[in-house]
């Protein structure tokens, strides 16, 4: 039989909101383990101890609190939930979003009744302005590895996990983003048995404020998804016009994520970091020609901008592969 239900919440930057958070888990059934990444003594590390510290109930037993040395990222933090983790199995929160836990300890109770299953996931509702709502990408796609390779959505939340079955496989990689398709896609690498709870268990609260998920990212980042995405393909049993299809489908949607991650906001920041020394030399007031206006704005901007870098190496290596 398994034992009761830990929630791993990693925080970082959010001691404003993640009370709402630990509140919404809190219940005699359910550990929740806090994992701060905002670096040991840090402002933030600080101001979110403290506010844990003030809260009193009945449950509190049922809340421990760890802060990482330095800032590691969420996946580095997850894993050390996981490792801290006493339950036999567990699931995840972000620090800004609502554990509905009635239908999470259904979850839990729909999840031990399943034979042979090491992974259960389930839906969520979006909340954005007060108002809820359930959109297309609130719905858990991916039961099947096939159904995720083609179109595949979870957010982490929605997975609920054997602590074992995620020890086995590593937990989670080192990502900035897409950590939680990865996982998904590691599941399924090692052959671990998902089922799907047809219920929400969670409100993932939407909001305009900063996001990492909405951030530019690396090709190393893209890279490994498409590493394990191409991995999973060459596992599963299609042939013929089947793999093409599917092969195609993922390699357009690598060179879509590709554009809008890595070149939208490297375009943007360009545009925005030539334009404002544009105007500056503008307004500075001396006579300087257009030319060498326009050449030093150029390459302050080029110059600037985050990952520009990896674009001359990409060139480089296309060279050389040509040769």
């Amino acid at each position: 039989m398994l034992n009761r239900l830990t929630v791993i919440i990693p925080t970082y930057g959010r001691s404003d909101k993640i009370l709402q958070s630990i509140y919404s888990c809190l219940h005699p059934k359910i550990a929740i383990i806090i994992i701060d990444d905002n670096g040991l003594n840090s402002n933030n590390q600080i101001s979110t101890k403290n506010l844990i510290d003030s809260i009193t109930t009945d449950y509190t037993s049922n809340l421990s609190y760890h802060a990482l040395d330095v800032n590691s990222g969420a996946c580095i933090a997850r894993n050390k939930g996981i490792e801290l983790a006493k339950t036999a199995v567990v699931t995840f929160l972000d620090d800004d979003d609502i554990l509905l836990a009635e239908d999470t300890l259904q979850k839990l109770e729909f999840f031990e009744n399943q034979n042979d299953y090491d992974i259960c996931c389930s839906d969520m509702f979006s909340k954005f302005n007060g108002k809820k709502y359930q959109l297309p990408f609130c719905y858990f796609r991916g039961l099947t590895p096939t159904d995720l390779l083609l179109d595949g959505n979870c957010y982490t939340p929605m997975i609920m996990a054997k602590r074992d079955a995620l020890l086995r496989i590593g937990g989670f990689d080192n990502c900035k983003k897409f950590q939680d398709h990865v996982i998904m896609l590691k599941i399924h690498l090692y052959k671990l048995n998902v089922c799907y709870f047809d219920k929400p268990s969670f409100i993932h609260v939407d909001h305009d404020e900063y996001r990492i998920s909405n951030n530019a990212c690396s090709y190393q980042t893209v890279k490994l998804r498409f590493k394990y995405e191409f991995l999973l393909l060459n596992e599963i049993e299609l042939v013929g016009k089947e793999f093409i299809d599917l092969r195609n489908v993922i390699t357009e949607r690598k060179k879509f994520l590709c554009f809008y991650f890595i070149v939208m906001p490297r375009l943007n920041t360009f545009v925005k970091r030539y334009l404002g020394t544009r105007k500056f030399f503008n307004k500075s007031g001396n006579n300087h020609n257009c030319i060498y206006v326009f050449m030093k704005s150029l390459f302050y901007a080029l110059k600037t901008i985050n990952g520009f870098p990896f674009v001359i190496k990409r060139i480089a290596y296309k060279i050389k592969g040509m040769r």
